[in-house]
């Protein structure tokens, strides 16, 4: 046993002084282990051998390193100009939906002026800046008033059809009752038929068609026009369309009339100088 303990603490010793000596005469036999035309000893080879991976992997990194770097350049540039392209797109569908909407002006505005020609009367173009549907009295303002002829009780038509009439004029704007409007009374006549009656709104939005007798001919889908014999209204301008007709209580129809105009879309009107019935001429009696 005390053998043994003697040997063991000896052998971390024994082990250095050899891994020197291999050392010394590995550097003292460089110069001896040159191959014919090699310019590099054993020990160089061999250090060589050992670091090379390392070259290699300075060089991955660095590689890497670049190619981050550039693709996160790359990255900035995509993502500007993506904006700037979203951004484009942008300003070419709003000048697509001006474009559009000038477009809907010109026909809208051709169909009125069209509408206006068929008039011998006089004409005033105007455009609606107030609706107003929700209160009792159905109304629009006009930015049209004395000053551009307008006058009370001229009538106002729409592209599809008759809208009201002027009741009050100042200046530069006009207030139009609709025929909508429950106090609102025009001399009507059926196309089909040339029957005459009394339209009045029903302050809903719709008509009634008033005064026509029970025994006369008249159908959902009937066209009702101005008969001219109000004294207010030019004939033959298109009111609505008959959507119910039943017989009443009494000696006459109930007549339901859908308006031509949509009176939540109103824009541009036209206002027709009517001729106008002197009261002496509309009093006289003989």
């Amino acid at each position: 046993m005390a053998v043994t303990t003697d040997v063991i603490p000896r052998r971390p010793t024994l082990l250095l002084i050899v891994v020197l000596a291999c050392l010394f005469v590995l550097m003292s036999r460089s110069s001896q282990t040159r191959y014919i035309g090699e310019t590099r000893t054993l020990f160089e080879r061999t250090v060589m051998t050992v670091f090379s991976p390392v070259p290699k992997a300075v060089n991955w990194v660095g590689q890497s390193a670049s190619d981050m770097y550039h693709g996160y350049l790359d990255m900035r540039r995509s993502v500007r100009e993506n904006l700037d392209l979203h951004n484009k797109v942008a300003q070419l569908t709003t000048e697509n939906l001006k474009l559009r909407q000038s477009e809907g002006d010109l026909r809208r505005l051709r169909g009125l002026l069209g509408y206006a020609e068929q008039f011998t009367t006089g004409t005033t173009m105007a455009h609606a800046i107030m609706l107003d549907t929700s209160s009792r009295f159905k109304s629009i303002i006009l930015d049209r008033g004395s000053a551009a002829g307008v006058e009370v009780n001229d009538a106002v038509v729409g592209a599809n059809g008759l809208i009201g009439r002027v009741i009050l004029t100042t200046h530069d704007m006009s207030k139009v009752q609709l025929v909508s409007d429950n106090n609102c009374s025009v001399g009507s006549l059926l196309e089909r038929t040339r029957r005459q009656g009394v339209l009045r709104g029903d302050g809903a939005g719709g008509a009634q068609l008033l005064d026509i007798p029970v025994l006369a001919d008249v159908q959902p889908g009937d066209a009702v026009l101005t008969a001219g014999i109000d004294g207010i209204y030019p004939k033959g301008i298109p009111i609505g369309v008959v959507t119910k007709a039943e017989k009443g209580s009494e000696l006459f129809k109930t007549i339901t009339v859908r308006p031509s105009i949509d009176f939540g879309s109103i824009e541009e009107v036209i206002v027709l100088h009517t001729r106008k019935i002197p009261p002496e001429v509309a009093r006289y009696a003989p």
